[in-house]
């Protein structure tokens, strides 16, 4: 069994108004926790699809792989260090 802590959301009241319709019987935590570990798993799930993409290219192209990282880079204003 995972512990749990409470915390303190403030949130838009549409939302707050479907999360409750949607809860049902359920407790709103219940359903909050779930709609964020799904996001959370999505977005793990997006990282590590990125980086194997980029390892791909990495091997393919290792020039351009450096060129891009270094436009990416400028782009996000993150300088010359390594992401």
């Amino acid at each position: 069994m995972s512990v749990k802590e409470r915390i303190t959301v403030t949130i838009d009241s549409e939302i707050a108004a479907q999360i409750k319709e949607l809860a049902g019987e359920q407790s709103t935590s219940s359903v909050v926790e779930r709609a964020l570990r799904e996001l959370l798993t999505r977005q793990h799930d997006a990282r590590t699809r990125l980086r194997a993409l980029a390892a791909a290219h990495e091997r393919r192209d290792p020039e351009g792989h450096a060129r891009l990282r270094a436009h990416i880079r400028r782009q996000l204003d993150l300088g010359e260090e390594e992401a």
